[in-house]
């Protein structure tokens, strides 16, 4: 069978390139169209190292001068729609789309069968993001977007039209973002939950760390929507120790997440050492950091979001914004708790009665049982046989 995939850019390993990296394994011929691809965020990953190598990663024009200064990226956002929008994919059987952004831009020639994955609307084009979001960007951002976002929308809204006018098919990653996309686009389309890897945190045993050794933890890709600014203040303010996993694509993000720490600590010395940025870690780093930690903290509104399944499947429990993703999967009692306001008060409310919970670890595992990496396998399989 002729595939083609096509992403936005693979430029760092989340959880939009795990779908991809998926759909590699499952179909190892198929072609990748993508914006840029950059091999040493994928080292780690010997199916997109293989596929590059191979040849099967099809980049723009993009790919002669960014990988040169990755630091630039997200400063040429206005430009990856317009490169896309040139870029046809034609003559293929089936042609799967992973996208947030410029992805849906690309030009459809003749294909039999076209299916549009959706991570989420471009929040910025859609006001998806909020006041708070935006006071972490840089002021250069807040100016330009604004500036910018009309004629980006409008392309955004064409790409949509063209898709429609292919007859594609479209899938959400989550009930939540089924309804944005019937919302924002005017689109019907059908849940099919992402690739989640859990055997490897299903076995871990739970030994969390008690007294003044105890500590939350936060995992994953560093970004401005994820909130972590939240779960540092409220930490620092409360006395917890809190440690993050992950790196973030742009620098500046993570400077002002430890400036909170840093002038936090200037003022409360007392408070030197609660808070440890740990980078990006490995397998087993991860795998220890669960074991042992009280709980895994998660402060924003995601679309989805696998590392807190991960972490269920780990066996920890989670204090969960109530809105997003986490509506799906977060069950108050059983594998954590809620807090309906993103502000320190109600996510220190959260965490005391998070401690009074005697959670169940097999019983929060249970809790991850129709979101394993097979299940998402298993239905593309019978989409693309139901329609062949």
């Amino acid at each position: 069978m002729q595939i083609a995939i096509v992403h936005d850019y693979l430029h760092q390993y989340g959880g939009a390139e795990k779908v991809v990296e998926t759909w590699l394994e499952e179909y190892p011929e198929a072609i990748v169209y993508t914006l840029v691809f950059l091999p040493e965020k994928f080292a780690a990953s010997k199916t997109f190292t293989k596929a590059w190598k191979e040849g099967r990663i099809k980049t723009t024009w993009v790919q002669t001068w960014l990988p040169k200064i990755p630091k630039l990226f997200k400063h040429f956002f206005w430009l990856y729609p317009l490169v896309m929008s040139a870029v046809e994919v034609s003559g293929y059987e089936v042609v799967l789309i992973s996208s947030t952004y410029c992805a849906k831009n690309i030009r459809l020639g003749q294909n039999e069968r076209v299916f549009h994955y959706c991570h989420s609307p471009t929040r910025f084009l859609h006001k998806l993001t909020t006041e708070t979001d935006h006071q972490s960007l840089s002021l250069a951002y807040r100016l330009l977007i604004p500036l910018l976002t009309p004629f980006l929308r409008w392309l955004d809204l064409r790409a949509v039209q063209h898709l429609e006018e292919k007859q594609t098919r479209w899938l959400a990653n989550s009930r939540y973002i089924q309804k944005t996309l019937s919302t924002v686009y005017g689109v019907n389309s059908e849940v099919v939950y992402p690739p989640v890897e859990l055997e490897r945190f299903l076995d871990l045993s739970r030994h969390p760390l008690v007294g003044s050794e105890a500590y939350y933890l936060c995992h994953g890709r560093i970004s401005f929507h994820k909130r972590l600014d939240l779960a540092i203040t409220t930490c620092l303010e409360t006395g917890r120790r809190l440690k993050i996993s992950g790196a973030s694509a742009l620098l500046q993000e993570e400077k002002k997440l430890r400036q909170i720490v840093t002038e936090y600590e200037q003022k409360h010395p007392e408070s030197r050492g609660l808070v440890e940025f740990l980078g990006r870690t490995s397998d087993a780093q991860l795998e220890k950091l669960v074991k042992h930690a009280a709980g895994f903290i998660f402060p924003g509104k995601e679309d989805f979001g696998i590392a807190p399944l991960e972490m269920l499947a780990g066996g920890l429990g989670i204090i969960a914004y109530q809105a997003g993703g986490a509506l799906e999967y977060v069950q108050p009692g059983v594998n954590g708790v809620f807090f309906p306001v993103q502000d320190a008060q109600s996510l220190t409310k959260a965490l005391d009665e998070f401690e009074t919970l005697s959670l169940n670890v097999p019983t929060i595992r249970a809790t991850t049982h129709g979101f394993a990496k097979e299940a998402f396998t298993s239905k593309f399989r019978l989409l693309i046989t139901k329609n062949s």
